[in-house]
């Protein structure tokens, strides 16, 4: 089916101002008296919520499975839409989904962005617009069967596709176990002159690699916390799986394991990727997608598999990297960037000149002209970094083969974003946390709560040994206020996202052709007051976007004597206009 982000221009769309109220530092939010984001939600309880918000809401909310997983869990979709304003189908659509299993304070800035939307609508302008003239798709969890495992730590169930990590004809007999019995799973040290790792000398509690000809030291052999249970000389050699689903197993550029890990044998062999791919083909009224990870609190844009200079859609690179730039602003993130472009290459700071990014004084740098106000007597290359890398567009990058972002830009025409929940704090600023930050971090905010001292254990096969480092949550905040703060940050940037979507408004120009006869002429024109053009050039590139159509109707007291009736129209970029039709 032909994706269209409009059938019809002759309703009347309402346009308004993309601001949102602050919402951070609020007080504890509580949905309908029972829900809190300061943890996160098991299958169950998330199951329970959605169900609830949607009963709570039935005249907004639609609520059913995308997919059943595996293990047989089903994958929630709810559809956030108001049929007094017209069918879903005629309205912009933005999908929001999460997916790696690990990454559960994304899952959980989804379910507060429902609430959000639900809890504001009819009281705020703004939000009631954005329900208004959207439709919003929420699968606020995709790997249901892996964040089960993760967040319970044990099996989320049979899993058909176990493996046999150690090759013993044995599945999953090996996992990692809590053997000082103090309710966290972390690490093991254990001195062995043949080791590969040592203390740090800024922090015993910090292991480094040693040099490759270090000879003389104290050195150290890792494990995870762990028997060796079956018996084969190895430790948590072959443990059960806590995520099924990979992100570089959608069809857009996808590439196979041995190229790309993740990839599989063949596109979209996750079913649950399959269920989320048609749903997204189905639904050509879809506009904007959004994929939310952890962690590094960054706003992630296309390309994912080239530099910005080899991006073909000049106009469409404007859009993402304006787009981005303000969603980094709203978010208080730290980094706007394309994912090819992320991190890479490895060691060097994300200050790129194609990178927007929070300087250690909070104010964004490097954002498109015009954006935010710039003291022009500072030197925009701050640390160096700006006039170090502004030629630099990557002989390696960050390639994601077969990700959500090179599926629904690519091969869809959506604008589509990926982000990246929550980061440790970056005390001196240079654009990335070392792992002395994050214990300065757990020490001096967190009263050590989020690291395990090492400390002395009589392993049963290893003998002496030590245990420590960080405990699980490391992936996302701690339960408590940090989870609701980071999801509020994260719906800031949703928020003005759902602002972007094209906003068609009809008028008509009346002049008299024959007045006795009762003949006028009537000129039509259409203004777009979105920013999003009505399709992406990359959508009409690959032909798979429809033209704008526009169909005019007489009451019955009157007659059209001639000109079309129904004509497309083509497409029309966001704050324009056509000519008088």
């Amino acid at each position: 089916m032909p994706r269209a982000t409009f059938s019809s221009v002759s309703v009347f769309a309402l346009g308004f101002l993309l601001v949102i109220p602050s919402l951070r530092g609020q007080e504890k939010a509580s949905a309908l008296g029972t829900y809190d984001f300061y943890h996160y939600y098991e299958y169950q309880e998330l199951t329970s919520f959605l169900r609830d918000m949607h009963e709570a809401y039935p005249e907004l909310t639609t609520l059913e499975s995308m997919a059943e997983t595996d293990m047989g869990r089903q994958v929630w979709l709810l559809t956030i839409n108001n049929p007094a304003t017209g069918p879903e189908a005629d309205k912009p659509g933005i999908f929001i989904n999460q997916i790696h299993a690990g990454e559960v304070i994304a899952s959980t800035s989804n379910l507060y962005s429902i609430w959000y939307l639900l809890e504001h609508y009819g009281r705020d302008e703004l939000i009631t617009g954005l329900v208004d003239n959207n439709v919003w798709y929420w699968v606020p969890r995709l790997d249901m069967d892996g964040a089960e495992a993760y967040l319970t730590g044990q099996p989320a169930g049979e899993d058909p596709n176990a493996t046999d990590n150690d090759g013993d004809f044995a599945f999953d007999e090996d996992p990692p176990e809590d053997v000082d019995g103090d309710g966290h799973i972390v690490q093991m040290r254990k001195v062995d002159p043949d080791g590969d790792w040592k203390l740090s000398a800024s922090d015993p509690r910090i292991m480094v690699r040693k040099a490759p000809d270090e000879m003389n030291g104290t050195f150290y052999t890792l494990y995870t916390e762990g028997l060796d249970n079956d018996g084969d000389g190895e430790i948590n050699e072959d443990g059960f799986s806590t995520g099924f689903l990979s992100n570089r197993n959608y069809p857009g550029n996808w590439r196979p394991d041995a190229v790309q890990g993740g990839g599989k044998m063949y596109p979209m062999q996750e079913g649950v990727t399959l269920a989320e791919v048609k749903f997204v083909a189905s639904h050509p009224n879809i506009a904007i997608y959004i994929q939310s990870h952890c962690c590094g609190r960054v706003i992630l844009r296309p390309p994912t598999t080239a530099t910005d200079r080899e991006f073909p859609q000049t106009r469409d690179l404007e859009l993402f990297r304006v787009a981005a730039a303000r969603a980094l602003d709203r978010s208080g993130w730290n980094l706007a960037t394309s994912v090819f472009e992320w991190r890479y290459p490895p060691g060097t700071p994300d200050r790129k000149a194609s990178q927007v990014y929070r300087d250690k004084d909070g104010k964004l740098r490097n954002a498109p002209a015009g954006m935010f106000e710039e003291d022009e007597e500072e030197d925009t290359g701050l640390y160096g970094f700006q006039n170090e890398w502004k030629d630099y567009q990557g002989d390696r990058g960050y390639y994601a083969w077969g990700s959500s972002l090179e599926t629904m830009y690519n091969m869809f025409g959506i604008f589509a974003f990926a982000d990246e929940h929550w980061a440790h704090p970056d005390y001196d600023g240079n654009g990335t946390i070392s792992e002395r930050e994050r214990l300065r971090w757990n020490d001096e905010e967190m009263d050590g709560a989020m690291y395990v001292d090492w400390h002395a254990f009589d392993h049963p096969t290893l003998g002496g040994v030590e245990i420590g480092g960080w405990i699980r949550t490391k992936n996302s905040p701690p339960e408590g206020p940090l989870v609701q703060a980071e999801s509020e940050m994260g719906n800031a940037y949703k928020i003005y996202m759902g602002g972007l979507t094209p906003r068609l408004e009809v008028e008509g120009d009346v002049s008299p052709t024959n007045p006795e006869a009762g003949i006028y002429q009537v000129d039509i024109t259409v203004r777009n007051t979105g920013f999003l053009p009505t399709a992406l050039q990359q959508a009409r590139a690959m032909d798979v976007v429809d033209d704008v159509l526009l169909e005019v109707a007489a009451d019955s007291n009157l007659e059209i004597l001639f000109g079309e009736t129904k004509t497309g129209i083509g497409h029309i970029d966001g704050r324009s206009e056509t000519d008088a039709i």
